[in-house]
């Protein structure tokens, strides 16, 4: 009798395989953005082995300055590589206009509070960003990721 299998990791290879029908070789980045930082990046490190179950070299970064230029600093050094290889970036603000066309794929973790729980009233920043950059709008795929250990994809409706 086998064991149930990862619902994380189940959900994270439906993710790759999505990732992989229009980035399938070259360097490719990959984008993993979220409120939690901590969550964006745990999700991000289960997604990097997943990627890398095949031999796929995947190589990570961590953006935790929202003025960091992610282009210069981070992308740019990767692109300039040989070879097959998969670039993984976790953080916070990856979706930001000037940002986003910097991932080949990207990720949104969406994180809700318990039903009947007060949503908390999310700072100017927050709300700034939600407005302008439309995260959930702008990545390949959206997460609900309240119970890191049961995410599930959700499709945004943006009729």
């Amino acid at each position: 009798m086998s064991s149930p299998e990862n619902p994380v990791q189940t959900l994270q290879r439906s993710l790759r395989d999505l990732m992989r029908q229009n980035a399938r070789a070259g360097r490719v980045v990959v984008a993993v953005d979220g409120w939690d930082a901590d969550r964006a990046r745990a999700f991000a490190d289960g997604f990097a082995a997943v990627l890398a179950e095949d031999g796929t070299v995947v190589e990570r970064a961590s953006v935790e300055d929202p003025a960091l230029d992610v282009r210069e600093s981070v992308v740019a050094p990767f692109r300039a590589g040989a070879g097959d290889a998969v670039l993984l970036v976790d953080g916070r603000f990856l979706h930001t206009t000037e940002r986003r066309g910097l991932w080949n794929y990207s990720v949104w973790l969406e994180s809700n509070p318990p039903i009947g729980a007060p949503r908390p009233e999310l700072p100017d920043a927050e709300k700034h960003y939600l407005a302008t950059a439309r995260p959930k709008a702008a990545a390949s795929a959206i997460v609900e990721n309240s119970d890191p250990a049961h995410p599930v994809q959700v499709f945004g409706d943006f009729c």
